[in-house]
């Protein structure tokens, strides 16, 4: 049971540093394919020691064990040197998924063999599993904090190298003393290279062309890296030295990135403040107060103190960036430490939705990190930012005169404008009364989807011909998208002179423009029909192909050589189990995300409980005798139906009505919410496990282990298909069905 708690600890640690590897050098949508691999490869593990103990018995399983265990950990400390020796780049996407595939094979290989052994304690070995999950989510991001990503990989290695000293007691003496030499020497040198890599890094990102940092370093020689550090969430990297107007640039995850500008609290060393395009609005109301959602580098901060003399409430959640543009002290005017900057360290949605405080503006600019949370999921965070329940939460936040002010590109002006026409036609406010209401301009007139900055603005009061006229003073070369008593354009102005509806509307553009609520959140999944980039469709069919051409290849190989094969009804009943879990999990860790502010407590508090509460609840079932599983299943599977279904319509109101409370109430809640599934969730499997074990001929408990993991690789992707598409109402109600499945597939007869 301590091995299997340590082997998946480390399973869930690589996994989770992967994550943050791939999000730091390739492209973010590419963590989500190297958690589907993750998946496929402890089911792999598992299909393999089927076939291969069905044609040729394993007569010495303890060593066989030992031995993988040793080649896992080895594993383990060469994927960073492998991977880290070349430039990263989307063309070598087969190398580091085959190269990440390989300790989850050999992981998987290990506990589904111990699983095979001791298939009648599956409940306990399951409790163990789940435990160790559990761990690995809380070590994942405390070692990539203290650690780095790369040397937390390399630390992944040690529970590995514990596991195999502890299953050499099970060896007979010769072998023992062989294999503990080799299990200490690994341990020994897994702490070695950790502390090296940690105090000297030899093992480290040198390069991924695609990403704007190693772009901006190959086009200044002289840049230089001044601050590169990790959290569970992020890697920020500071850079000077590319021109003498900015102190630094800060890339998160290699990336998006947030400038710093030189400036010493003196007006006249920022020339033209006032006149900067994305300051135009300021000119609104003088001496406002103004909150800047997501200020990073600290741009609108500083321009709103130098353009409008402003009191700025400053929200970050990344401390790394506020630590990096400290580091800069007087050279970036001490920016958050200005006595007119009140700086709070909160995600901006939440903490809008919980204070009292009231705005003249409330800034986002540019506001998203093109990353990936640490469960590997699609970035949430910026996403609960721009939808309209977000839009009018700023709303309810403004002064009566105030304005909400987005900085962005001309692509989103089109769902910013439908999801405030959205919203505001709800309070009962006429479409052409809300054209009084926005301003949409672009710094100059956007050429074939030119990045142009742009300004969308939402105010609370009417927005007069005289005030736009005061706003764009001294810009000729703004090309409106919409402003009132301006020309603007189409179909801009056919939408707020009543000559097209508001469906013609969203219908009018090349890319979705149809308003986004919290239940499905994708704003920046624009990309007709469905959302979903074609590039991120082909990407997220790889593991799918592999999967298809992996049971294809399986079936043939069973047929040929006569190996007995899981029926049509267990077949059934572990795949349905495999993709409810996982459906069931992603969904409600980003519904919840909303609630707890923050990505990391997504992994801490949702991730942790529902691995927790799933290993309480198998060691639970332990209790259930054999011959009563099929009963307890009977009550087991249609509560957890029922528990997804109140959840796919309860969750966004008890969400909504617990956001203004503290963050302690709100992770007890967070809890609260996940612990039910968890202890339910974790039941089935192992009872089916037992019940497999028990019967007599019954399935090889190896193969459906393979099952469950093969088919939580599909689960894992139909997620992000189906919230995309559909919201995440309807991916909870797709769960329900696969545990419906489950139930009606169940196992009927055991063997007492």
């Amino acid at each position: 049971m301590v091995a299997v708690f340590l082997l998946t600890a480390a399973g869930l640690m690589f996994e989770l540093t992967l994550t943050r590897l791939f999000s730091a050098t390739i492209w973010y949508h590419y963590t989500f394919v190297a958690v589907s691999v993750a998946l496929f490869g402890w089911g792999l593990g598992g299909f393999l020691v089927y076939l291969y103990a069905s044609a040729r018995p394993i007569k010495d399983v303890a060593t066989v064990i030992v031995v993988l265990c040793l080649l896992l950990g080895a594993l383990l400390v060469a994927f960073p040197f492998g991977i880290l020796q070349f430039p990263f780049t989307p063309e070598r996407l087969t190398l580091y998924f085959g190269l990440s595939l390989a300790p989850f094979l050999v992981g998987g290989a290990v506990l589904s063999l111990i699983f095979q052994r001791h298939g009648a304690d599956s409940n306990r070995l399951y409790f163990a599993d789940l435990f160790g999950a559990a761990a690995g989510t809380l070590l994942a991001p405390l070692a990539i904090s203290l650690l780095g990503a790369e040397s937390a990989i390399l630390a992944a290695s040690i529970p590995t190298a514990l596991a195999a000293i502890l299953m050499t007691t099970a060896l007979a003496s010769g072998r023992r003393a062989t294999l503990r030499a080799l299990a200490v020497v690994g341990l020994i040198a897994s702490l070695t290279l950790v502390a090296v890599n940690v105090r000297s890094p030899f093992l480290t990102i040198r390069d991924a062309p695609q990403k704007a940092l190693y772009r901006l370093l190959d086009e200044h020689p002289r840049a230089e890296v001044v601050f590169d550090r990790w959290n569970a969430y992020s890697r920020i990297t500071s850079v000077q030295g590319f021109d003498d107007y900015h102190v630094a640039r800060l890339f998160i995850d290699s990336d998006a990135e947030t400038s710093v500008l030189r400036w010493d609290r003196r007006n006249d060393s920022l020339p033209d403040g006032a006149g900067w395009f994305r300051a135009l609005p300021l000119r609104m109301k003088a001496d406002p107060k103004v909150l800047v959602i997501g200020p990073g580098g600290g741009t609108d901060v500083v321009l709103a103190l130098t353009a409008a003399g402003a009191k700025v409430t400053a929200v970050e959640m990344n401390p790394l960036i506020i630590d990096a543009v400290r580091e800069l002290g007087d050279e970036a005017g001490n920016v958050y430490q200005h006595p007119d900057v009140k700086l709070v360290m909160d995600e901006g949605r939440n903490f809008v939705e919980r204070t009292a405080e009231r705005f003249d503006f409330i800034i986002l600019g540019f506001v998203d990190s093109w990353a990936s949370v640490a469960s590997g999921g699609l970035s949430l965070t910026e996403n609960y930012l721009y939808t309209q329940d977000a839009l009018e939460a700023y709303y309810k936040c403004l002064t009566p005169e105030g304005a909400l002010m987005i900085i962005r590109w001309p692509t989103d002006i089109p769902r910013l404008v439908a999801n405030s026409v959205s919203f505001l036609t709800e309070r009962n406010i006429r479409i052409p009364e809300i054209g009084h209401h926005i301003l949409a301009v672009a710094q100059r007139e956007p050429d074939d989807g030119d990045p142009v900055q742009s300004i969308f603005l939402l105010a609370r009061s009417r927005i007069a011909p005289e005030m736009v006229d005061r706003i764009l003073e001294g810009h000729p070369q703004c090309h409106v998208f919409h402003a009132p008593g301006r020309p603007s354009a189409s179909p801009y102005a056919e939408l707020f002179d009543g000559r097209l509806s508001f469906a013609e509307y969203t219908q009018s553009f090349d890319r979705l423009a149809t308003p986004v609520d919290d239940n499905q959140p994708f704003y920046f999944a624009d990309q007709k029909p469905y959302g979903l980039p074609h590039f991120v469709m082909r990407l997220f069919s790889l593991p799918v192909i592999a999967v298809v051409v992996f049971t294809i290849l399986l079936l043939i190989g069973v047929r040929v050589s006569g190996v007995a094969a899981p029926g049509p009804r267990t077949t059934t009943y572990f795949s349905a189990l495999g993709l409810g879990f996982i459906i069931c999990e992603i969904a409600l860790m980003q519904r919840l995300i909303l609630l707890l502010g923050h990505p990391i407590y997504s992994i801490v508090v949702i991730l942790f409980t529902l691995l927790l509460a799933g290993g309480l609840g198998s060691a639970y079932a332990k209790r259930f005798k054999a011959s009563g599983i099929g009963d307890r299943l009977m009550i087991i599977l249609p509560s957890i139906v029922g528990l997804v279904l109140l959840t796919a319509w309860g969750l966004p109101a008890l969400v909504q009505a617990a956001m203004p409370l503290t963050l302690n109430l709100r992770i007890a809640i967070a809890a609260a919410v996940a612990f039910p599934f968890g202890f339910l969730m974790g039941m089935p499997f192992p009872l089916g496990l037992r019940a497999a074990a028990t019967r007599e001929n019954g399935p090889p408990v190896s193969a459906l282990w393979g099952l469950n993991g093969v088919a939580s690789v599909v689960g894992s992707i139909a997620t992000v298909v189906i919230a995309v598409v559909g919201g995440f109402t309807v991916t909870f109600i797709v769960g329900a069905a696969c545990y419906a499945t489950a139930w009606l597939t169940r196992p009927l007869r055991v063997d007492a």
